[in-house]
């Protein structure tokens, strides 16, 4: 009982300490202002992309917002936890721990909930104000929309606490925390840009030389019609692709949030894509799905996740 006591202790003073930095405020800002942005351009981002989606916040979700979503929970994450140990080592606030019969492990899990709730806090925040904007724009917030919001808030926390992990593990093995917080913007990119490029350079050494689409021509229009080669080339550019992709954690939750909103598997959407030439006919990149769906095709890139997580907290509790 002692020891649950001092873990809720430590993640409530994690908390407090979390959403007093400037760090935490910057992050919540580019947050706000991203939603700002892309709800109240709703209108013409669909009009300029021509797809067919269910609702707005479906949009939203299976553009590029989703990225930049994706990029503010992953460096609220890395950022906060990168100096969340070796700050209080620095300040000496770490000893008025240690003097306490408190077990290392109850310090690293009481961090790690103290980031959960933050992450929490954020995001429910961030929900609150993008929906309170979509209204003020005109913008339909259906049951659907609530449904998948609440469906992705649980795996954003886990995917967050995953990410906090990982911070507070370079917070333990660096000691000054501007190298750890440095080390943290270097796995973000990393994991956002190296291991995407990477994985694009693989895919296509693997896959070999694409072969030519064929071109047909309507009213002097070009059209591309179906081209089987192609299709098997595509195929073994994704499957290598896929398969590297994996180990980028963002990209694996922006899967997530993107199936369970309903987008087609990346296979799928590429197929479409290849086909469209210049048809004026809109581009299907979404599919009737449930929550439930969604979720069972995304356990291919939650696992990683889970995995990290369960990973990086034995392994820093051992190096503390």
């Amino acid at each position: 009982m002692g020891d649950n006591v001092s873990v809720l202790n430590i993640a409530i003073k994690e908390f407090e300490i979390s959403i007093r930095t400037k760090r935490f405020y910057v992050i919540l800002g580019i947050f706000l202002v991203i939603a700002v942005v892309f709800i109240s351009q709703l209108n013409s981002i669909m009009n300029t992309l021509g797809f067919e989606f269910k609702t707005p916040f479906q949009q939203l979700f299976l553009t590029s917002f989703s990225t930049a979503y994706v990029y503010g929970v992953t460096l609220l994450s890395l950022l906060l936890a990168s100096t969340a140990i070796n700050s209080e080592i620095k300040q000496g606030t770490i000893k008025v721990l240690g003097a306490k019969p408190i077990y290392r492990d109850t310090i690293i899990f009481g961090k790690l909930l103290g980031g959960a709730i933050t992450i929490a806090v954020t995001v429910g925040l961030f929900y609150v104000f993008m929906i309170g904007i979509a209204l003020v724009f005109g913008a339909g917030v259906t049951g659907y929309d609530i449904s998948r919001l609440l469906a992705i808030y649980p795996i954003t926390i886990l995917y967050g606490v995953a990410l906090y992990a990982l911070g507070i593990l370079l917070s333990v093995i660096m000691r000054n925390p501007t190298n750890s917080l440095l080390a943290g913007i270097f796995v973000f990119i990393i994991f956002v840009f190296v291991i995407p490029i990477v994985a694009s350079i693989v895919a296509f050494a693997t896959a070999g030389t694409p072969p030519s689409l064929i071109v047909e021509y309507e009213n002097n229009t070009p059209v591309f019609t179906q081209n089987r080669e192609f299709q098997e080339w595509i195929n073994r550019y994704y499957s290598t692709y896929s398969k590297i992709i994996i180990l980028s954690l963002p990209t694996d939750f922006g899967e997530i949030c993107s199936l369970i909103y309903g987008s087609k598997a990346g296979e799928d959407i590429l197929g479409s894509l290849t086909f469209l030439g210049g048809s004026e006919e809109s581009v299907s990149i979404v599919e009737d799905r449930s929550i439930i769906e969604g979720i069972i095709l995304g356990l291919p890139d939650l696992i990683p996740i889970i995995v990290t997580l369960f990973t990086l907290v034995p392994t820093t509790c051992e190096v503390v």
